[in-house]
């Protein structure tokens, strides 16, 4: 099996697709520094950080593998999405009572994501996926 290059015949749909997945995992990272930041203090705000940073770090790993035509890594992303999903649209609503700009960033996250994962299933998507070598 030989190595393909990372940007070859990859379709537009699937660009976009990652560049919202990306966008949507940046902007989770910075938040949840920043709010780390707001509720923790000394070692347990470094050891918060570095958990956030891998766990983050695993989901630019993810994508980078999607980008470079692993269809593992989208059928991981689709699952981690629909099982998320409710978690993540109770806690929002929470969170949107308590301050009305991390709720609605929050949604907006997960909009991008949702957005982003869906373009990966389009059928343009799934005939790129299914051309690797």
């Amino acid at each position: 099996m030989t190595e393909q290059q990372p940007n070859a015949e990859r379709p537009p749909i699937v660009m976009r697709s990652v560049q919202l997945l990306m966008s949507a995992l940046a902007i989770g990272l910075i938040t949840s520094i920043i709010r780390l930041t707001q509720r923790a203090a000394g070692a347990p705000l470094v050891v918060a950080s570095l958990i956030v940073i891998a766990v983050f770090g695993l989901g630019f790993l993810l994508i980078w593998q999607i980008a470079t035509r692993r269809n593992w890594a989208r059928i991981v992303l689709l699952v981690l999405i629909l099982f998320g999903l409710p978690f993540a649209s109770l806690a929002y609503m929470q969170e949107l009572k308590r301050n009305v700009f991390s709720g609605a960033l929050g949604i907006f996250i997960t909009l991008l994501q949702l957005i982003g994962t869906y373009l990966l299933l389009t059928k343009q998507s799934n005939l790129w996926f299914r051309k690797r070598k």
